[in-house]
């Protein structure tokens, strides 16, 4: 994915420290650099960075086994990229990496944002990942090193001429004239009406598909945060226009922007602002309440006292609180009451009532409160129901929905292909391909003109269907037909009518970015290139494993 993010943080914060790699010597065997033995702090130091960059690239922090191979795949990568760093000398000073702080956060250049701010976005990407803010300061030094090694040992990817990069413009523009011969499963229908014994047949060759996952009944206190907005603006007190008003002076008037992107007003920035104090405090009071709740809700317990699923409601009678059981959900789905986080939805499926070392049952409860952005949660198990199969009965009509899907699906793409092998026979006769389709029954629909450039046609709205007839288009020249080709709601055979040229106007006026983009792009290429070789010769990976070779 090619994330290109740069350091900053020892910019920002002087106390940021760089404690560098410890080489202490190690008995176990996690394989060689340089013919240097990486060592198990090596190994976990580039292993967090590697979880850094899964979050920045998937916008989640890798948790199964198969997203944590790619986190040491990046990890041993990572660990020959730093031996390369010191060979060639690249360091990164404070001032060029701080140029890239706004990117790494999604802030425009021209947009003003204080050091404190971006300091406090990391901090909480660091608590909320487990890593530490050397962590991201080595992560962010390293992504900087690499575009200077880039830009240093990619730098025949520079050399490719305006002439060769004319070539490539008008592959990628020149317009196209396409017939299509669609085969959607939808006109299958009528001829997929199943029989029962059909029905029975298809459910029992596919039992899995109706499967019910594990899903859990959760009891739980919703603290709305709406509520305590009063108890809020209370807390700010008197002086809470000044802090407003220092905080919109302190950002600058460029900083707040509407939806559209245009700036605010004074007055309707300084209205934000007070709305987002506001909300924030109102969220802290609301945490301080559900932890005192749950503080409360830990008197009492030990291993001869455990923890019950009533006793959450026990415990808001005595508040005034009102306690919900909610209905049954997957890990997948959620709970359609809670406005529940992703990542607090995994500690509610940690939550059990029968893990034989926990004999106090602590682990019906979560351990703190579960916030979200209109309310924060205590919550508890009520229940765990284990993944079952649902019978026939129960999933009847899904089941004869599903066969007639797959069914209609089944008949499109024999018809599909069938016209193909009779298109071929034709074609071979010297027949056109008009002539074939009249002969076969089918009318082929015009598209209009577009190129391997192009991101829609109006005849195929399906943004992943428009693209797999592009890509067929780009393999094929004027006057071929492609294969049939399936689709998820059917298939397709694209004709390529004729290429037409590029405007000239257009390609002088496109070349010198296009040419600048290709320049950057041959020159990743070279890098990536090179780096797989110097992987293959420099880095041995620990015995029994295979090497991380490529880049």
């Amino acid at each position: 994915m090619g994330l290109t993010i740069i350091s900053f943080l020892w910019y920002f914060n002087p106390n940021s420290r760089n404690s560098g790699m410890d080489r202490t010597p190690s008995g176990m065997n996690l394989g060689s650099v340089f013919g240097e033995p990486i060592t198990p702090e090596q190994l976990r130091a580039a292993e967090q960075e590697g979880r850094i960059f899964f979050r920045l690239n998937y916008g989640e922090w890798p948790t199964s086994e198969e997203k944590m191979k790619d986190v040491r795949h990046f990890a041993e990568q990572r660990l020959l990229l730093n031996a390369e760093l010191e060979q060639y000398h690249i360091a990164v000073t404070p001032e060029a990496a701080a140029r890239y702080i706004k990117q790494l956060f999604g802030v425009k250049p021209e947009d003003a944002v204080t050091a404190e701010k971006l300091m406090e976005e990391v901090m909480q990407l660091a608590r909320e990942g487990n890593v530490s803010v050397d962590d991201f300061d080595r992560f962010a030094r390293h992504q900087a090193g690499q575009e200077y090694l880039v830009a240093l040992v990619g730098m025949s990817g520079q050399l490719i001429t305006p002439q060769e990069t004319e070539v490539f413009y008008r592959r990628e523009n020149e317009p196209m004239e396409t017939e299509l011969v669609s085969f959607p499963a939808t006109n299958f229908y009528s001829m997929a009406v199943p029989t029962e014994k059909d029905i029975e047949d298809f459910y029992t060759k596919r039992q899995a598909d109706y499967r019910v996952p594990d899903r859990i009944q959760i009891n739980y206190v919703e603290l709305q945060i709406s509520s305590y907005l009063a108890r809020a603006e209370k807390q700010l007190g008197t002086n809470f226009n000044e802090r407003v008003d220092q905080e919109y002076f302190q950002e600058g008037a460029a900083a707040f922007k509407d939806e559209t992107g245009a700036q605010l007003s004074a007055e309707a920035a300084k209205t934000k602002i007070k709305q987002e104090i506001l909300q924030k405090v109102a969220r802290n009071e609301a945490i301080k309440d559900a932890n005192s709740l749950l503080n409360a809700l830990s008197q009492g317990h030990d291993d001869q006292h455990p923890y019950t699923p009533g006793d959450l409601a026990a415990l808001a009678k005595t508040r005034k609180l009102t306690v919900k059981t909610s209905e049954p959900f997957d890990l997948k789905s959620g709970p359609k009451e809670l406005a529940i986080l992703p990542k607090n939805l995994r500690v509610l499926f940690s939550l059990r009532d029968d893990d034989p070392d926990d004999k106090e049952r602590s682990m019906i409860y979560a351990p703190s409160p579960l916030p979200s952005e209109e309310a924060v949660y205590v919550a508890g198990l009520q229940k765990r129901i284990p993944s079952e199969i649902q019978p026939l009965s129960a999933v009847h009509e899904k089941v004869a929905a599903d066969y007639r899907q797959s069914k209609a699906l089944e008949l499109a793409r024999a018809a599909g292909t069938r016209f193909e092998s009779a298109l071929g026979a034709g074609l071979a006769q010297g027949k056109t391909f008009d002539t074939m389709c009249a002969a076969q029954f089918v009318r082929p629909q015009n598209l209009s003109l577009f190129s391997l450039t192009s991101t829609s046609i109006p005849e195929v709205p399906d943004k992943s269907e428009f693209e797999q007839v592009q890509e067929t288009a780009g393999r094929m020249h004027a006057g071929q037909c492609s294969p049939f080709m399936p689709t998820a709601g059917g298939g397709f055979l694209l004709y390529v009518k004729a290429q037409l040229p590029v405007d000239q106007a257009v390609l002088q006026r496109d070349m010198p970015v296009f040419l600048a983009r290709m320049r950057e792009r041959f020159q990743i290429v070279a890098f990536q290139a090179w780096f797989g070789r110097q992987m293959q010769m420099h880095f041995v990976p620990p015995p029994g494993e295979p090497s991380a070779a490529g880049g």
